[in-house]
């Protein structure tokens, strides 16, 4: 009986390398795919969120401009009058002026530099 032996072909090398590189740069491009894909989503949630912080912080100012207006009515409306305001009107002056003894007087100046700062880095 003969032996019979396979042999194999031999392996054309730089076909065979120009067909792995095909597929991988196939999969790397729909992997980039997918990567922008899931990116666009999280810009769209990320744009969703400010816009809702944006609302929120519009609210809030509002409700604040709402409150000072409404304190201001208040020390408007007393019986005391300006230069010779009572206790009550004078705190409400005081608060609304910026002389809180827990707020420092230049946290805003140190909130616009920090600003400005931010502004140059972008």
């Amino acid at each position: 009986m003969k032996k019979v032996t396979k042999i194999q072909p031999k392996s054309n090398l730089p076909e065979s390398r120009v067909k792995e590189n095909l597929e991988s740069i196939a999969l790397i491009r729909s992997d980039s795919i997918n990567d922008l894909e899931v990116l666009t989503s999280d810009f769209k949630h990320m744009s969703l969120v400010v816009e809702s912080v944006q609302r929120n912080y519009r609210a809030l100012l509002a409700q604040n401009q709402l409150l000072k207006d409404t304190l201001l009515g208040v020390v408007e409306n007393c019986d005391c009058w300006q230069g010779n305001r009572c206790d009550r009107c004078v705190q409400i002056l005081n608060i609304l002026g910026g002389k809180n003894i827990d707020l420092k007087p230049d946290a805003a100046k140190k909130y616009k530099s920090l600003l400005t700062q931010l502004r140059k880095l972008g």
